[in-house]
């Protein structure tokens, strides 16, 4: 990871993932697969092209499909990998120790249906359900890092306002 303070800390995302995780347990589901650019960020670090895989206990593993290297530096998570495409994701979390879910999270208010199908395809055993609502709840609560970074882009603005008056 690259020493800036416009990275997520590593232990903002450990907050961030204990609470999905702990939504997760609630719903009985055994992972969660973060597809959606922006849950993406919130939970990696990073908006590269990829999947995390979230267990229901342990560590997130991070599978970017392109720019691999600006992920690294993005990201603070501890398990990431590159990986060509979808159909591998099994493979990849086989290799990591994880087991098959049988109960899998996914954003479904905003996953398109033929990604749907695919994942269908990918998790054959598995149930997919919808984990949307909960990361909605888990996002709409700020931390003191949030509340930081949306004073300072307020005060940007402020600034920016009164050069136009």
């Amino acid at each position: 990871m690259l020493p800036t303070d416009k990275n997520v800390p590593s232990q903002e995302l450990a907050a961030r993932i204990t609470r999905l995780q702990a939504a997760m347990a609630a719903k009985g589901q055994d992972a969660s697969l973060i597809v959606q650019k922006t849950d993406l960020f919130y939970f990696s670090g990073t908006s590269q092209q990829g999947w995390l895989y979230v267990p229901v206990q342990g560590t997130p593993l991070l599978m970017i499909f392109k720019e691999y290297t600006r992920a690294l530096a993005e990201s603070a998570l501890a398990a990431i990998i590159s990986l060509v495409g979808i159909k591998k994701i099994p493979e990849a979390l086989a290799a990591y120790g994880y087991p098959p879910p049988l109960n899998i999270g996914m954003e479904l208010d905003v996953l398109p249906t033929t990604q749907y199908f695919q994942f269908q395809k990918v998790f054959a055993d598995a149930k997919i359900t919808d984990i949307s609502h909960e990361i909605r709840l888990i996002r709409a609560v700020k931390s003191q890092f949030e509340i930081t970074k949306l004073r300072a882009a307020a005060e940007l603005s402020d600034r920016v306002a009164a050069k136009v008056c």
